[in-house]
């Protein structure tokens, strides 16, 4: 009995301990104000997290670009089901037609939301991955190959 209790104790304490150790996913460790400055071409303030209570919802990191411009970096863990066609499905329902993109994470495609904004979807290492990006001043031709650019950077990061 007394071993029993002592088994129990330390499990009681130690477990709850092994999770809490767990720091939170901070989304604006993927990418730095310079390097998006350096794709972008104009100043960039720090990002702003903010991690869902719910963290199937995943966590996101909002970037100020220039005067009003923004990028906001999204990622989520995969639930069983969500695949990139049942993704683009959603988009296309929405009158997005999505564009598949190469070389980006296990699968990526564009989506436009209008108001010269871009968003490139992309899926890696069982995670879901959105930037939306809106640049002053530019429309989303020229805004396609910057989101693709920081999109390299941050799937390279994510483990």
């Amino acid at each position: 009995m007394p071993r029993t209790f002592h088994v129990l104790f330390v499990l009681i304490i130690l477990f709850p301990a092994l999770f809490s150790a767990e720091k939170a996913f901070d989304p604006c460790s993927l990418l730095s104000p310079a390097e998006i400055q350096a794709v972008a071409g104009k100043p960039v303030k720090p990002g702003t997290p903010k991690v869902q209570s719910n963290p199937l919802a995943g966590a996101d990191c909002t970037y100020v670009i220039g005067d009003f411009g923004s990028l906001n970096v999204l990622v989520k863990p995969l639930q069983r089901g969500e695949t990139p066609e049942v993704f683009k499905a959603q988009f296309a329902k929405m009158k997005m037609t999505p564009s598949d993109v190469a070389g980006v994470g296990d699968a990526a495609f564009f989506t436009s939301p209008g108001f010269s904004m871009v968003q490139l979807h992309a899926f890696t290492s069982g995670k879901y991955v959105l930037i939306t990006l809106l640049v002053p001043g530019l429309k989303e031709p020229a805004e396609r190959p910057m989101a693709e650019k920081l999109m390299k950077t941050v799937v390279s990061r994510i483990k």
